[in-house]
């Protein structure tokens, strides 16, 4: 069931700048007082490498104050060689093995190599066997090449070197190529003059990267402790280089390694996606005006959810994984925003996550965390939420925006069953907690908002809002719904069971397997169903689920209620039609009631135990997580307005149980569906309305 694909779709950009100051890492700890959990957050040094970034260069590269020196990478990092490499590579090989073909990703994996060392890798690899003098001869092209063309500058490199030099520092290039091409290569790209010293890979006695002895030599060569040196790699190779050499190391993906190869090393004591600066900026243009831009799609989604219940539009590009500092940044946007009250408070909820949160004005501001006695707070923190591994970022996030904003947050966590659900009832809080410090409702504000909701034509209010029904009859129903943050369209159509999905998100969100799922649903339900979902400005896997869950379910409603009137159906359904089926290991059942609702019923285990066996942390076709899935559920029932009752042995496993769970789902809609004269225009379920 791991076959599917998605499409990685776009990201939108801002501009602008802001500072920023980083703490890492955050210390918690969890005392217990009057029968509550409460976490405090404080910070503590483990290491040299936990000095704090107070140095900012081009609104972009937060480095160490007692930083005297850059050095950095060429290849990947200052230049887009990379993209140069794809276009000659295989050019050149053909003219010793005509036919050959070389996959994009083997240039990339031994790009960081001298280029002597990359033909001999990238040979090897594509089962090409070449003479000691065919491999000189390719190096001696590529070379040609290089040298021939007028390289690309990444975005952001020029101002960096500028804003560096301004600041005092020293600048190195510290390349795997010799000195002499890497001198030519920095003045064809206008980079020369920029930059105090060179070194290459040519030096005698000196071992090429990933050995520290070219960060050593360039460190010597300014005159500076490699220690107080910044070291800018674009590859796993280099920053073991760099790191060797005892240098503050700095990834930025814009060369061989993706930003979780960097970050996922361990060798990075920062991550960047690429050098260009970052900006925060928060506006009166309309919540629905925003571009948020992160290295990680659901930090972005929490960013979101301050702004849209503060009432502001928002501008965010941030360039690392640096969330102190992007608190520190939205914190200080904050702090501008006119406060008419030194305190508020906010219940913050989605789904079945919420969470209380106080705000008061405080100098030194801050953030606390606590929980109900129903909440395992160490487990919640720790605990994987979408693309991150662990709560610590967004805990870090929401101390430094308190600190900026000079406020304390004090977050008391009420309910949990899925970590992204009270994460946004978190931040939902947080932002309807400063909505009201810097908007207080009056009681007149609030009658007009009653009233004025209103139209004059007799007090109809619009139904449906966002949705759009393109087709209906008692076979199909094809509808689409447009929000601010994606587009999905839904077809269904009786007969020819089978699924088309297509998913368009960013590179970061991954649900491969989710369209093997869909497929597997659509063909135990009999239906012919066709997907297609679009991030038009955030992605988020649990957005990709749940909306399509949801637009299903609708496109189901509207056909099963076309089918009620006109021909009578079951209305209910479920996968339990003879005994032996009381053997499967999930039995589903779907009743539309009207209203949404589903559960869980594990049939020989507790449910905290079902949770952590099933629900939470487990990943399907290697990148589909469980919890997404339970939010394709939501949706669905949502969409339906049905109730989907779910019942599962404990031996069945995630990866076993979901798919059995899609599969389930579709049998019991296929009886749902299914023609019973005698339900000619009575309206199923127990509540009789579909209200």
């Amino acid at each position: 069931m791991c076959s599917g694909s998605t499409n990685p779709g776009k990201s939108t950009v801002a501009s602008g700048n802001t500072g920023s100051r980083a703490v890492t890492p955050s210390s918690l700890t969890n005392p217990v007082r009057d029968g509550v959990a409460r976490l405090t957050v404080g910070h503590r040094a483990t290491g040299p490498r936990d000095i704090i970034p107070d140095m900012l260069l081009a609104q972009s590269l937060a480095v160490p104050g007692e930083t005297q020196a850059l050095l950095l990478d060429m290849d990947g990092v200052l230049i887009d060689s990379l993209a140069l490499d794809f276009a000659v590579v295989e050019r050149l090989l053909r003219r010793h093995v005509p036919g050959v073909t070389v996959p994009p990703e083997t240039i990339t994996r031994y790009f960081p190599y001298s280029l002597p060392d990359f033909w001999a890798q990238v040979c090897a690899s594509v089962g090409v066997r070449l003479t000691d003098q065919e491999i000189t001869d390719l190096v001696r092209s590529h070379e040609e090449e290089r040298l021939s063309a007028v390289p690309d500058v990444h975005a952001g490199v020029p101002e960096l070197l500028r804003d560096a030099r301004s600041a005092g520092l020293r600048l190195a290039v510290v390349s795997n190529n010799p000195k002499r091409d890497v001198e030519r290569m920095l003045a064809s790209a206008k980079l020369r003059d920029l930059v105090d010293a060179v070194v290459g890979n040519d030096a005698p006695g000196m071992a090429s990267k990933p050995a520290p002895d070219p960060y050593l030599a360039a460190a010597a060569e300014l005159g500076v402790a490699p220690d107080r040196c910044v070291a800018i790699e674009d590859s796993v190779l280099g920053l073991q280089s760099a790191r060797a050499a005892g240098c503050y190391t700095v990834g930025v993906a814009t060369g061989a390694s993706s930003l979780d190869d960097l970050s996922g090393s361990g060798l990075a004591d920062r991550c960047h996606r690429d050098l260009r600066p970052n900006a925060v900026s928060l506006g009166r243009e309309g919540i629905t005006v925003k571009s948020l831009d992160t290295p990680n799609d659901f930090v972005s989604h929490m960013v979101e959810h301050i702004a849209w219940r503060l009432g502001c539009s928002i501008e965010l590009r941030w360039n690392n994984d640096d969330w102190r500092g992007l608190g520190t940044a939205l914190g200080t946007e904050i702090a501008r925003i006119p406060r008419l009250a030194d305190s508020s408070a906010a219940l913050g909820m989605i789904d079945d996550g919420s969470a209380e949160v106080q705000l008061r004005v405080d100098p030194e501001g801050g953030a606390s965390f606590h929980a109900s006695p129903q909440v395992d707070l160490d487990w919640f923190l720790s605990v994987r939420c979408e693309q991150l591994s662990h709560g610590a970022p967004l805990v870090d996030l929401l101390d430094a925006l308190g600190r900026a904003a000079g406020l304390w947050i004090t977050v008391t966590v009420a309910s949990f069953e899925d970590p992204h659900h009270t994460w946004e009832g978190v931040y939902r809080a947080v932002g309807i907690a400063l909505d009201r410090m810097c908007n207080p409702l009056t009681e007149e504000s609030a009658t007009a908002a009653v009233t004025g909701a209103l139209p004059e034509n007799g007090g109809e209010r619009a139904v449906e809002r966002g949705w759009r029904v393109e087709s209906l009859s008692t076979g199909s129903a094809r509808l689409s719904r447009e929000t601010a943050e994606s587009v999905v369209a839904v077809e269904v159509s009786m007969g020819d069971p089978g699924a088309e999905v297509f998913i368009e998100v960013a590179d970061s969100v991954r649900v491969t397997g989710f369209a093997d799922l869909v497929d597997a649903f659509a063909r135990e339900a009999g239906l012919r169903v066709s997907v297609r979902f679009e991030a038009t400005r955030l992605s988020s896997s649990h957005v990709v689920t749940e909306d399509v869950g949801l637009a299903l379910g609708r496109a189901l409603r509207y056909l099963a209620i076309e089918r009620i009137s006109e021909v009578g159906i079951y209305g209910a359904g479920s996968n339990v039609r003879a005994l032996a089926d009381l053997d499967q290991p999930v039995r589903v059942g779907i009743s539309m009631e009207g209203r949404k609702f589903w559960k869980y019923v594990p049939l020989d285990q507790s449910y905290p135990e079902f949770r952590r066996s099933f629900l939470i942390g487990h990943d399907l076709c290697g990148d589909l997580f469980s919890e997404d899935l339970d939010d394709f559920v939501d949706g669905f029932a949502g969409g339906l307005q049905a109730s989907v009752m779910v019942h599962i042995r404990s031996d069945v496993g995630a990866e076993k149980g979901w798919p059995l769970l899609f599969a389930a789902m579709g049998q019991a809609t296929q009886e749902l569906l299914s023609v019973n004269p005698y339900r000619k225009a009575l309206a199923p379920g127990v509540k009789a309305t579909l209200a």
